[in-house]
């Protein structure tokens, strides 16, 4: 009989339910709760607290690890602080993690996989690997179940507003959120309100650049916050990286393109990044062709995008999926030779090439049968379907990757 200690996971009952439905599968479920968040989430039932401070968690856990005899560690995100604790304390108690994740592929996938994800994923970067492999996975019919964004809305305020009401409980609890949440809501709001005249603005401005037949480079930005950015790339933040890209198209892309720079639709605008972009652009003399937009159909965009530059977001592995030349800056599991480009940035500009049809079948595959699940977490059909395909990879006495080639990600 194994014991999985459930930690933290993100603003939903999905946790719950694969706990309760690994314990009537006859395993040992405990939960601990870091926050009030947490707590509201999980009713209540087979329930521990961690009180204490973030320095004293590594010794916590793995005593309880070891009276509880606990066998496996369930978390969201394997960067947030007390997860990276947990990790190293589970590699050295010789215990699986098993690590969820918004999926690599959206909307109807979450990502799972064990040992970590993105950057800390065990997923090879060896194209003839994936070649040789792809007969060796089944076909999944899978299911279309969406993304749930209303849910996900309501699931946050609940689990951010349970956070102060129980403030008193974990005194200790800081968020892995960079901002205070009454600024993120505050920010949110006037965001929202402004919702449909920025995609009109956006619709003009991607319209404008197809009907004039304008070659342009799309480059979707990520949250200041991600820790894409912050522990998957060698940028540290997000204006870092938009200083990059800009500066090297200035100097290396062809006159006549453009660069369209896509904000993500999660930011809460507490940075005006539309101001600092426009600032780079006018100091670099290029004003007319760097151009900012806040929303839009990001499916009308990669439709007709010439390629796509990133730094690991999971827009770059959707625009691989559509066969566009993709150049990856910094680690994510996509950044395999084939799939995204070998040239450097200032090269990719003028020579890039789409990615190898064979291999992007092998490789989809191969994430479909070991990386990403059928599922969300945000709606009813969705939870049950990833539950159901969490216990089945769970429970495999082989893991799929054992054996594969290490990346050069987890080596650096």
């Amino acid at each position: 009989m194994r014991h999985f200690l459930v930690l933290q996971g993100n603003s939903s009952p999905f946790f719950l339910a694969l706990g309760r439905a690994l314990y009537d599968r006859k395993h040992r479920v405990t939960k601990m709760n870091f926050c009030g968040g947490d707590r509201v989430f999980w009713h209540g039932w087979r329930e521990v607290d961690f009180t204490g401070k973030r320095d004293e968690f590594a010794c916590y856990l793995a005593d309880f690890c070891q009276r509880n005899r606990v066998t496996d560690l369930i978390l969201h995100n394997d960067c947030r602080p007390f997860h990276r604790i947990a990790i190293d304390v589970a590699n050295r108690l010789e215990l699986v993690p098993w690590v969820y994740e918004e999926g690599y592929l959206r909307p109807n996938w979450l990502t799972l996989e064990r040992g970590g994800s993105n950057g800390f994923s065990r997923m090879p970067d060896d194209p003839d690997w994936y070649l040789k492999q792809v007969d060796n996975v089944p076909e999944y019919d899978d299911v279309a179940v969406g993304a749930g964004f209303k849910g996900r809305v309501l699931h946050d305020f609940k689990w951010q507003g349970m956070n102060y009401v129980y403030a008193h409980r974990y005194p200790y609890f800081q968020t892995h959120r960079p901002y205070p949440i009454w600024a993120e809501y505050a920010t949110w709001a006037k965001r929202l309100s402004t919702i449909y005249w920025r995609r009109y603005q956006a619709r003009r401005v991607v319209d404008d650049l197809v009907k004039n037949r304008r070659e342009f480079f799309l480059f979707p930005l990520q949250l200041d916050s991600d820790s894409q950015l912050r522990v998957h790339s060698d940028f540290g933040g997000l204006l870092p990286s938009v200083e990059y890209v800009i500066s090297s198209f200035c100097a290396h892309a062809h006159p006549d393109s453009y660069l369209l720079i896509k904000n993500h639709p999660l930011d809460n605008g507490w940075v005006n990044i539309r101001r600092k972009i426009d600032n780079l652009a006018q100091k670099r003399g290029v004003s007319s062709r760097i151009l900012f937009i806040d929303g839009g159909d990001l499916d009308y965009m990669l439709e007709h995008a010439a390629a796509v530059v990133t730094v690991n977001s999971t827009v770059g592995m959707t625009a691989i999926t559509r066969h566009l030349p993709v150049m990856l800056l910094g680690r994510a599991v996509y950044g395999v030779p084939g799939l995204v480009s070998e040239f450097s940035l200032d090269d990719f500009w003028c020579h890039r090439q789409p990615p190898n049809k064979a291999l992007l079948g092998a490789f989809v595959s191969v994430l479909r049968h070991a990386a990403i699940i059928n599922g969300n977490y945000y709606t009813d059909e969705g939870i049950a379907l990833a539950v159901k395909e969490s216990i089945s990879r769970m429970e495999m006495d082989l893991h799929f990757l054992d054996g594969a080639p290490k990346p050069a990600r987890l080596m650096a």
